[in-house]
């Protein structure tokens, strides 16, 4: 299985347009914790393997929309308890794609820092009961295969593998 390094469409595609970014981005520790309002990487660490993996774009034309796992691809996501991760996309079709980085929370944002870019934070919102996570954000996509990302929103729905 081929594995390319750029950034994924889940995370590593999901370069935000973020509102958050710019207010809430800090290279501190302090504002990347283990432990967040409602849940902790503890609490979240294993094995995820994604039962939908939705990207949508509504814009000026008609509204797309992309389950990358209802067309057959996989998702899977392996957080480690110090908040490592690593997530692998496979569209049909397609190479698998590998992200690795870490990840902390900022309240009750789950944060995401790529290991190719350490200083750079994403924010996402997330819920997590039992074997279910949810993790939901703008992202960015490329619909068309043209190479270009779109920007997109991203709704993952994973359960413990």
């Amino acid at each position: 299985m081929k594995t390319k390094t750029k950034k994924p469409p889940i995370f590593s595609l999901l370069l935000f347009i973020s509102l958050l970014f710019t207010a809430a981005c800090s290279s501190d520790e302090e504002d990347f914790s283990l432990e967040g309002d409602n849940f902790s990487i503890s609490d979240i660490a294993g094995s995820w393997i994604a039962t939908s993996a939705v990207f949508d774009i509504a814009g000026t034309g008609p509204s797309q929309r992309i389950d990358v796992v209802e067309e057959g691809g996989t998702v899977t996501l392996v957080i480690q308890n110090n908040g490592r991760f690593t997530l692998t996309i496979t569209q049909v079709g397609q190479a698998s794609e590998v992200t690795t980085g870490r990840l902390g929370f900022d309240e009750d944002l789950l944060v995401v820092s790529y290991d190719d870019d350490p200083d750079e934070f994403e924010f996402f919102g997330s819920q997590f009961s039992g074997n279910n996570l949810s993790i939901q954000g703008p992202a960015e996509f490329d619909f068309d295969g043209d190479g270009i990302d779109d920007p997109a929103r991203v709704s993952l729905d994973l359960v413990r593998n």
